[in-house]
This record gives C-alpha cells, sequence and structure tokens, in this order.
C-alpha cells in the first residue's frame, strides 16, 4: 500500500528524496517518485497493485508512487 503524507517521519518528509534505488523488475518498497535515467520510453509501472504504461522521458523525474518497474532504467526515490 502507498505511503500518505502522515506515515513519513519529519527528516522523510522535509527533505526531497532520501534514497534512490535502481529498479530490478521485481516488487519494491513503495516509492515516492521515479526518475528515468534511460532513454525516453513507455514503461510499465506498478501502481497501487495495477500495472500503468507511462512514456517517460529521459532525466525527467515524475511524482508516481511505485512498487514495480518493467525497465532497469527507472530509478525508484524514496
Amino acid at each position: 500500500m502507498a505511503k500518505g503524507l502522515n506515515d513519513y517521519l519529519v527528516q522523510e518528509s522535509v527533505a526531497p528524496y532520501i534514497k534512490a534505488v535502481v529498479a530490478d523488475t521485481n516488487t519494491q518498497d513503495a516509492s515516492r517518485a521515479v526518475h528515468m535515467k534511460g532513454t525516453a520510453a513507455d514503461v510499465t509501472l506498478t501502481v497501487n497493485g495495477a500495472d500503468v504504461v507511462f512514456h517517460l522521458l529521459k532525466g525527467h523525474t515524475y511524482q508516481i508512487c511505485a512498487t514495480k518497474s518493467s525497465s532497469t532504467s527507472v530509478v525508484l526515490l524514496y
């Protein structure tokens, strides 16, 4: 389940991101955002248990709470 605003500690809520993990195509902890480090592509992200296809652009950060990515070019931000 995705974290809500009240689920973060003060240190986490005031910092933009405290940790970055490269997606490995397996289910991971729910992220606060995703960053596309590879070439722009359609990527399937698991959001609230559903697979959704997003067209992600290289170098952009998206405020999407995802638990899984179909691409290892995605960095999950926490």
